[in-house]
């Protein structure tokens, strides 16, 4: 009898200890619940740009991030449109006539030029108003001829110079026209000159020394120019030597040592702009 109510009390027992042990699991199981439902609603997703909208930090943080993240090639496409419109270069082709004035210049003619070269057009700080570097290559030949009393002379030059023009140009752009003034350095590479002498019923005689010319020229410079197209513009320029194209020092007595050759000459030209 005692054997089996022991056995009926063991029981009872082990049934409410299991009983109490699953309840804390349960309390676990609400804890646990609780403390993800806290996390999660804490989390940050950032997933909207108006979370902080009426947070000036929040807004001026936000759209200095945005800009920083501006890409590379944005902004390199942004430097050179604005290079380009601030400074262009170009390639020129040139020719002309030209001519001497000056003391004993009245018995030079026409002669000729062609050449070409680059250039740079950059702003001057003032709206229309640009400066207009140069260096071309240019090629130069003039010529001579007069009648004495004993029959004909004539004489030509021939150089090959580089000019570097010093242009400041004012452009009116509604009416697609520039024109522009400046200074004007001629520097000779080469240079070559044939003085001939015919003698009425008798020989010709010729001195290759009669006209050296000088190593250096300085003038002024006129340009008046039309914008074809945004690229391409087309001007006529004139060029006036302010100083004598012979080396007197080298000069022997003469005909032309007492001349005063200034070079005068008109060049119609052609511009590509890049």
């Amino acid at each position: 009898m005692k054997s089996r109510a022991f056995s009926i009390l063991s029981t009872v027992i082990f049934a409410l200890a299991l009983s109490a042990h699953a309840d804390e699991f349960d309390d676990f199981d609400k804890d646990d619940k609780a403390v993800s439902a806290s996390e999660s609603s804490s989390d940050y997703t950032g997933s909207t740009d108006d979370e902080f909208a009426n947070d000036e930090e929040y807004a001026a943080a936000y759209a200095r991030y945005k800009n920083e993240q501006t890409s590379k090639a944005e902004i390199n496409r942004l430097r050179t449109e604005g290079f380009a419109r601030v400074i262009q270069l170009g390639v020129r082709l040139q020719g002309g006539m030209n001519t001497f004035f000056g003391r004993r210049a009245e018995d030079w003619g026409f002669g000729f030029l062609a050449g070409g070269g680059i250039m740079v057009k950059m702003p001057l700080g003032v709206k229309n108003l640009s400066i207009v570097p140069e260096l071309d290559f240019n090629y130069r030949h003039y010529s001579f001829e007069t009648d004495t009393d004993f029959g004909s002379d004539d004489a030509t030059i021939n150089m090959m110079v580089f000019e570097i023009p010093l242009i400041v140009r004012y452009t009116f752009e509604d009416m697609g026209i520039y024109t522009g003034l400046g200074l004007n350095l001629s520097l000779k590479l080469t240079g070559s000159s044939e003085y001939n002498q015919h003698f009425d019923g008798s020989s010709t005689v010729t001195d290759n020394n009669a006209l050296v010319t000088s190593s250096v020229e300085v003038g002024g410079v006129f340009d008046l120019g039309f914008m074809l197209t945004r690229y391409l513009h087309a001007d006529i320029r004139v060029v006036q030597s302010f100083t004598n194209i012979l080396n007197k020092a080298l000069v022997p007595e003469g005909r032309f040592q007492k001349a005063n050759l200034l070079s005068f000459y008109t060049m119609a030209g052609v511009t590509y702009l890049f």
